[in-house]
């Protein structure tokens, strides 16, 4: 059996440290505990303390069990079926609670209909119910840091790429979002290796500052020829100069606002309606059967929902961006958005 782990953490340093240590052994060490619990004399003591540490494991009278969410191919071949059936429902609400969106640039449809309102509606509907975990919370080595494991297996593969995947970089003046499952962005380029921390500290600043060069530059106030060739790289402009994505305005946010939250609405009520099946499906999993609680596991879960719902959305014509086939999208933000701050 092989883990492929997953990491939500408030800290790049944290999130760097996590994958260091979680080498082929020390996954083979999870995936063994994934299959059943062990008995601690089985383990270097060494690795279930920092397991420990990192909420991976959990050390019990002799005995080494989960603590985190751990999907294995059977868990995984229950999952996505459920999952599937509620992302079609969802993307045909999306077409009707969100039909404001219908002619709106394609990377505002993604950023404000998919991942703020639908993403956000979901989030509403797990922490209503005290369904979001506590890792948020975690102090120590890890803190703020969770790590989920899913077995590699053709039914995961299946399922296909995180579309919707987001992550923030914020500017003086402007924030960068980067939507997809990986592909090129400026961001991507900057930290391409592995620099020495003064180099890495270096293009961090370098990549801010380019957080609000480049938002301006696709509003028309700056820029030059240099700084256009550079976007272009990022695959923020076409070859021909015409831009590829844009600025999420204050006018922007007021004038999608009611589908917005409409969207958020309509996800929110709809998955408290759902959460009795996904509960009563998360404790089927192998970390359920090992005591872990159906919060520590629902933002995996979500991990699953997020997938589903995003190939829905794009089936559904709701979604028209170029994310499928590129593998990331670049959207910027102005910072001084009082509502757009609160979701983010």
């Amino acid at each position: 059996m092989k883990l492929q782990p997953s990491i939500a953490s408030y800290s790049g340093e944290t999130a760097a440290a996590i994958r260091a240590y979680l080498s082929g052994a020390v996954l083979d060490v999870v995936a063994s505990v994934a299959a059943g619990p062990r008995p601690s004399a089985d383990i270097d003591a060494v690795v279930i303390a920092e397991l420990e540490e990192m909420h991976v494991l959990r050390h019990e009278a002799g005995t080494v069990r989960l603590q985190t969410a751990a999907f294995l191919e059977p868990d995984i071949e229950r999952i996505i079926p459920a999952v599937s059936d509620f992302a079609a429902e969802v993307a045909q609400g999306a077409m009707d609670h969100g039909a404001d969106f219908r002619g709106a640039r394609p990377e505002a449809a993604c950023f404000l209909g998919g991942v703020i309102g639908l993403q956000q509606g979901v989030g509403n509907a797990f922490q209503a119910q005290k369904l979001a975990g506590e890792w948020k919370e975690y102090q120590g080595k890890y803190a703020r840091s969770k790590v989920d494991f899913d077995e590699v297996c053709a039914a995961r593969e299946a399922l296909g790429p995180d579309l919707q995947n987001k992550s923030v970089l914020r500017g003086g003046r402007f924030t960068a979002v980067f939507i997809g499952p990986g592909g090129t962005s400026f961001r991507s380029l900057a930290f391409y290796g592995d620099p020495p921390d003064e180099s890495r500290r270096y293009l961090a600043s370098v990549n801010r500052h380019l957080v609000d060069a480049y938002a301006l530059l696709l509003q028309g106030d700056a820029g030059n020829e240099n700084l256009l060739a550079a976007a272009q790289i990022a695959g923020l402009y076409s070859c021909d100069g015409a831009p590829r994505t844009s600025v999420i305005t204050w006018e922007t946010m007021e004038k999608y606002r009611p589908a917005i939250e409409r969207l958020t609405a309509f996800a929110s009520s709809y998955y408290a309606a759902k959460l009795p099946v996904l509960c009563e499906l998360l404790s089927t999993t192998a970390s359920g059967r090992q005591g872990v609680s159906a919060a520590n596991q629902m933002m995996h879960l979500f991990r699953y929902v997020r997938r589903a719902t995003a190939r829905e959305l794009y089936a559904a014509g709701f979604l028209t961006d170029t994310v499928p086939e590129d593998g990331s999208l670049t959207v910027f933000y102005e910072n001084d958005i009082p509502y757009l701050n609160e979701l983010i």
